[in-house]
Parts: structure tokens; C-alpha cells; sequence
């Protein structure tokens, strides 16, 4: 026999923790892709950049989804590859030219079987920052900007269709390349996007959010897409749970289990949860990210002016000590660099 906690388990739609693969349910992101196509109808190779969890994966699956009719392209051939499930660049290419009917495992095979197939592609690689620290990445990102560059040239001056247009993601930062790419950085979705984003799931339940849920939600993730379905899972819970405590439930498991590398939201830091073991927070769009245990580079109180005095009060006494000034600057400056080490200690120890 099913519980009746079972079934409202079974009936919340979000449960979402990964890309979205289900093209009705992304939502929002019209500037990201108004910026990526825009780029890609020039040629130029685009890289998507943020932190995890951010939505990277999910944009670049609807790219390939919604690339023929955005580029007006019929005839588009557009492939998602996720890097880090392969060992090395001769793996990537052996896929792709097999997707293309061909075979080989190469740079120039890749070029011979574009040229054969002679109809423009889309690649769409995610998670390359994986390859890149396994030693294969950069690489391989750069050939293939180089060929995108070389062909959407051709295919602007000559009848040629045999085009490769190139998006990529990574995590934030992103290191320096030799090869040009259109950089793209994806932050926090905007409210109006939460609340699209919160319709296309509830759409097919009896459940509805009301403006202040969506801005409790807004509030506890930050706008963080992966931290926001997590809070709408157990407000969802809520609605069909009497006595359910959302908001303790979702600090709760962001804290035992938050987003691999992603920080925490500020709000996951306040109200019924009070856990002390994690120490980081995802932004609020606008803001530094920092530790909220982390004190700011400054002397604090009469210690803190005490140490700033040191070297001066060190220095005056070597010189009238020793009635030279060389000895005494020399001084000043040792103690200006060990009370700014001093300090820098204190403020950044646990």
C-alpha cells in the first residue's frame, strides 16, 4: 500500500538535478539565447561560462534542440557531447564523425567528413573544463574554433554548406586560450524567469505557488536554478503535506547536500536551519562572493592600532639608537610586511 507521503513524493515535479532534457520545461534565459545565437549565425565560436549548477547544461541541450529553427537552417545537424564521460580527444572526434556516417578519429578526419556530408553542424560541447584538466581539452577546443572560424568563412564567400558552428561550457573562471571565443557568463534567473520556470512544472498538477511563495523561493535560492528547485520541491511538499516544514526541509538538505562546487544561497544561512559546517553561499545577483565567516582585511579596535604603530615605534627607536636613517627605513618596512602578514593570518583562519 502506498503512503499518502509516497504519493506526493511521486506526484512533485521537481525533482530536476541535473540538465534539463524536456524542451517544455526550459524556460527564460532570452538574453543568453539571443546572445549565443546571434553569435552562432556569425560563425564565431561561443563559450559558456558560470558556476555549477547555473543552468549551463540545460541551455546548451536546448541550443541543440532549437538551433535549425532559430538559425532558420533546416538542413542542421546539431550534436550534444558531454566531455566528461570520454577519456581523450581521439574518442570525441571517433563519436562525432561516426554521427556523421564516417569514420576516423582525428582533426583532419573530422574535416574529410564534414566535407562529405556536406550539410552545416552544430557542436555542442559540455563540460569541457574536465577535459581540459585531464590534459586533452584545450587542444581539441582550439582546433575546432579554428575549424568553425575556416569554414563559416567559406560558407560566407562560397556556396559551400559543409559549415561548423562550435558552443562549449565550462566552469567559471575561465582560462586563458589562444583561440578567440564569444565568452558568454551565466549568472542568477530573473524573478519573471522563476515564475515561468515555476508554471511549466506545476503545469498538469492541482498545485499552485502564490506571488509570496515565488518570492520565499526567490529568497532562498538567489535565483540559483539547481537551489531553486530544491526549495519548490519541498514547497511543493507543503501544499500537499499538512505541517510540512518547507523551509527547514530545504536548508536542511542544502546543507548536507549541497550543489558539487556550487556555494549556498544566503537564505539557507537564516530561520529554522542553524548548521554551522558549511561555510560558503551562493550570491545574490550584484554581489562578492565570499565566506560569511570570512572578516575583511582590517585592524580591528586598539589591537589592531597598537599593531599599526609597531614599526614606526621600531623604527624611531633603531634611529635614535643608532642616529641613521638607512637602518631605521629598513626596519619600518620589515614591520609593515610582518604585521600585513600578521593580519592576513587572523582574518583568514576558520
Amino acid at each position: 500500500m502506498v503512503s499518502s507521503v509516497e504519493r506526493a513524493y511521486t506526484a512533485n515535479p521537481f525533482t530536476e538535478r541535473g540538465r534539463i532534457t524536456e524542451p517544455s520545461r526550459f524556460t527564460g534565459r532570452w538574453r543568453e539565447l539571443s546572445l549565443v545565437f546571434d553569435r552562432l549565425e556569425k560563425y564565431l565560436p561561443v563559450l559558456i561560462a558560470g558556476p555549477p549548477g547555473i543552468g549551463k547544461s540545460s541551455l546548451l541541450t536546448h541550443v541543440v534542440q532549437s538551433a535549425a529553427v532559430n538559425l532558420d537552417d533546416p538542413g542542421l545537424r546539431a550534436f550534444y557531447v558531454d566531455l566528461s564521460v570520454l577519456p581523450d580527444a581521439a574518442a570525441t572526434y571517433e563519436l562525432i564523425i561516426r554521427a556523421l556516417s564516417s569514420r576516423g578519429n582525428s582533426h583532419t578526419a573530422l574535416e574529410i567528413a564534414l566535407l562529405e556530408a556536406d550539410q552545416p553542424l552544430l557542436l555542442c560541447l559540455d563540460n569541457t573544463g574536465v577535459a581540459m584538466e585531464a590534459g586533452w581539452g584545450e587542444h581539441l577546443l582550439e582546433s575546432l574554433a579554428r575549424m568553425a572560424r575556416q569554414t563559416g568563412r567559406e560558407c560566407q564567400t562560397t556556396a559551400r554548406n559543409a559549415c561548423l558552428r562550435l558552443v562549449v561550457t565550462m566552469r567559471s573562471p575561465v582560462p586563458l586560450l589562444s583561440e578567440p571565443f564569444a565568452t558568454l557568463n551565466m549568472g542568477a534567473i530573473t524573478p519573471s524567469e522563476i515564475r515561468l520556470l515555476i508554471d511549466a512544472y506545476l503545469d498538469g498538477t492541482d498545485v499552485q505557488f502564490t506571488s509570496d511563495d515565488i518570492g520565499k523561493l526567490t529568497t532562498l535560492s538567489a535565483g540559483h536554478p539547481a537551489y531553486l528547485q530544491r526549495a519548490a520541491f519541498h514547497l511543493f511538499n507543503a501544499k500537499t503535506q499538512p505541517g510540512y516544514n518547507w523551509q527547514a526541509a530545504y536548508r536542511e538538505e542544502v546543507h548536507t547536500q549541497p550543489v558539487p562546487g556550487a556555494m549556498l544561497p544566503p537564505g539557507a544561512f537564516e530561520g529554522d536551519y542553524a548548521g554551522e559546517s558549511v561555510t560558503t553561499y551562493y550570491p545574490a545577483a550584484g554581489d562578492t562572493p565570499k565566506r560569511p565567516d570570512l572578516k575583511p582585511y582590517e585592524l580591528e579596535g586598539q589591537g589592531g592600532l597598537v599593531r599599526a604603530l609597531l614599526p614606526l615605534l621600531a623604527a624611531l627607536l633603531v634611529f635614535s639608537l643608532s642616529r641613521s636613517l638607512l637602518p631605521a627605513v629598513g626596519v619600518f618596512i620589515l614591520g609593515i610586511v610582518l604585521v600585513v602578514l600578521f593580519e592576513r593570518h587572523r582574518n583568514t583562519r576558520p
